[in-house]
């Protein structure tokens, strides 16, 4: 099994997708999907061509994404100086996005990079 993690996104191959999966819509306007905002201004990418993401509806503050990578990819930062970029080969990924649970706020929230 692959996996790998970028900062706050842990990402493992699996064989086959789950049931109850929904279309996953946020990209760049260049067309990349975006599979993490940061409170910098940066994310993390996946680029658009040859791959669908789609997302599991979860409880408040937990997203879990499942990419379907039909040609060689890539994960990576749009930051300055970007986090070392994933080479993604064809397959079917999950890709959970860490988050805290903040006790005073009593929500969870997306870990900050």
């Amino acid at each position: 099994m692959k996996t790998f993690a970028q900062s706050e996104i842990y990402a493992r191959q699996i064989d086959t997708l789950p049931d109850g999966l929904e279309p996953f819509t946020e990209k760049t306007k260049g067309g990349d999907w975006i599979i993490s905002h940061s409170e910098s201004g940066h994310h993390h990418l996946k680029p658009g061509d040859g791959v669908d993401v789609m997302e599991r509806p979860t409880s408040e503050g937990v997203r879990i994404l499942y990419a379907i990578v039909k040609e060689p990819s890539r994960l990576f930062q749009d930051a300055g100086v970007p986090h070392d970029a994933h080479e993604v080969p064809p397959g079917v990924y999950e890709m959970r996005i860490a988050r805290e649970y903040d006790p005073f706020m009593q929500q969870a929230r997306r870990v900050a990079d």
